[in-house]
Parts: C-alpha cells; sequence; structure tokens
C-alpha cells in the first residue's frame, strides 16, 4: 500500500506571475487574462506541460502573465514557433497569445499555415479592432470607415473576417465565442 500523497491541486494563483500587469485601463486583455489563469488549473494538465507563445503586440505580453513556460517571438511569427515546439513535443499544451495585427496582418501567412497543419495548438486572438500597441492606427479587423491617427478620413478597407481561415473541412461543429469591445480609437 503506497503512502504517497498527491500534491495539491492546481489554481489561479499557481498562473499567476510577480510581473506587473501593463496594459491600458479598462483594456479587455484583463479579462482574458484572468480567464486564463482560471481556466488551466481546471484543465487537470500540470503547469510545467504549458507553454504560451506570444509575437508583438499588447496580447504578446501574456507569456510574462503566466506562470508557465513561455517564448516571446518575433512580430507575426508565433504561429510558426508554435507549431515546431507542438511538432518536437506533442506532450505539451501549447497556447498562441496573438492580436489581430500580428497573427492577421504581419503573421497572416503563418496563421494560414498554422490552422492548415492542425497539430492541435490553441489560440488566443485578441482581437480589438485596432493596433492598441501603437496606440491607435486600424487593423486588418477594424471595421470600413474607421477613423484613426492612421486614417484620419476613416479606413477604406472592409475588416476581415479571423474565422473564414478556418478551413472549411475542420471546421468544428460549435464555436466557443467571446466577444470583447475595446474603447481604444
Amino acid at each position: 500500500m503506497s503512502t504517497a500523497t498527491l500534491p495539491p491541486p492546481l489554481t489561479k494563483k499557481d498562473f499567476q506571475t510577480d510581473q506587473e500587469v501593463r496594459w491600458c485601463p479598462g483594456c479587455g486583455d484583463y479579462a482574458i487574462l484572468s480567464a486564463v489563469q482560471s481556466v488551466f488549473p481546471e484543465l487537470g494538465i500540470k503547469r510545467e506541460n504549458f507553454v504560451v507563445v506570444s509575437g508583438i503586440g499588447c496580447s504578446s505580453r501574456f507569456p510574462y502573465y503566466m506562470n508557465t513556460f513561455g517564448f516571446h517571438t518575433i512580430h507575426g511569427r508565433a504561429p510558426a514557433v508554435a507549431t515546431g515546439i507542438k511538432a518536437i513535443r506533442p506532450d505539451l499544451e501549447v497556447w498562441v497569445a496573438t492580436g489581430d495585427g500580428d497573427a492577421l496582418s504581419i503573421g497572416g501567412n503563418h496563421t494560414i499555415h498554422m490552422l492548415r497543419r492542425n497539430v492541435g495548438l490553441k489560440v488566443l486572438l485578441f482581437n480589438n479592432k485596432i493596433y492598441g500597441l501603437t496606440k491607435g492606427q486600424y487593423s486588418p479587423t477594424s471595421e470600413f470607415n474607421k477613423k484613426t491617427k492612421s486614417t484620419p478620413f476613416g479606413s477604406v478597407d472592409r475588416p476581415f473576417n479571423p474565422v473564414s481561415l478556418w478551413p472549411s473541412e475542420r471546421k468544428p461543429h460549435s464555436w466557443p465565442v467571446r466577444s470583447m469591445s475595446s474603447s481604444h480609437t
């Protein structure tokens, strides 16, 4: 008969770091961070088996705020790096934290191939419809005629729908969707 005791279950606090969270007051990223830190312990996966990979932008500060393994890559390359990690270590729970600019503009091609390869990554797409880190340039998902510092007369592009990237033969039957609005202009 074994007398070994199981480690105590993980809690939200186990996934929090001592890093000061540096997002704008009222930003929806706080809610996403809190939700993920609450959900990770419920998954029943050891903390050392999580990896959070990010690119550049407000969302990409995420690995600093998660007490897991993490990797802060260059702009738009998080999907490629995360795919490589998952390919080499399929036992790891690899999450990509990315924004609408990082994933759908400079990283658009990497995002397409990440979805096409379907290696089992989890993606947190922070879609605030603006380049928040640069304080007000429109993004690929900004609404038509969006007035920003970079488009004072309104954007001329129609907004891009990120769900349209998902390969049709792999579309899930249901989508867990959260809508976050941002007051950044």
